[in-house]
């Protein structure tokens, strides 16, 4: 990972912090649901907090491709990758938070508490120069005949 620029990817995570979670269903269809990241400092892994006996967990079993998605005001991102059951618990003590406990108030002891890694193959993002000046950069493109800034994007396979 140390050959890529994880700044942007890194950047989005850390302000966002809400992603959609997709997975696979043992019918074939998506199922997204939404996640906290745990921990943003991104270095191809995210990890997130989950129920045991959820459906998440149901899917990633049966196949452990996932999607993670990431939609601020004007930025996004997408991190394709695998998906498995962490049965380290330290890792959990590390990622336990206030707001994990609110979701999962049997506490970090709670054995239905499971972590989730995600091993990213790749991330594309997006970051826009937000709404001002994009609605200014059409108006120049649309006097002068020119392209749009749309802002930096980018494609990181890791």
């Amino acid at each position: 990972m140390s050959d890529h620029d994880l700044t942007p990817i890194r950047t989005i995570m850390e302000s966002v912090r809400t992603c959609m979670l997709t997975t696979v269903s043992p019918d074939g269809s998506l199922h997204s649901t939404p996640m906290t990241t745990q921990q943003a400092q991104f270095d191809g892994d995210a990890w997130f907090l989950v129920g045991r006996t959820s459906h998440t967990v149901q899917h990633i079993e049966g196949n452990p491709t996932v999607n993670v998605s990431y939609s601020g005001d004007s930025s996004w991102l997408s991190l394709s990758g695998s998906a498995s059951i962490a049965p380290d618990g330290a890792k959990k003590k590390q990622l336990w938070n206030t707001f994990a406990e609110a979701w999962f108030p049997g506490g970090e002891d709670d054995p239905d508490v499971v972590v989730l890694k995600v091993e990213s193959d790749s991330a594309q993002y997006w970051e826009s120069p937000g709404t001002v000046k994009m609605m200014a950069s059409m108006l120049k493109a649309r006097v002068t005949g020119s392209t749009p800034n749309a802002g930096d994007s980018g494609k990181v396979d890791l």
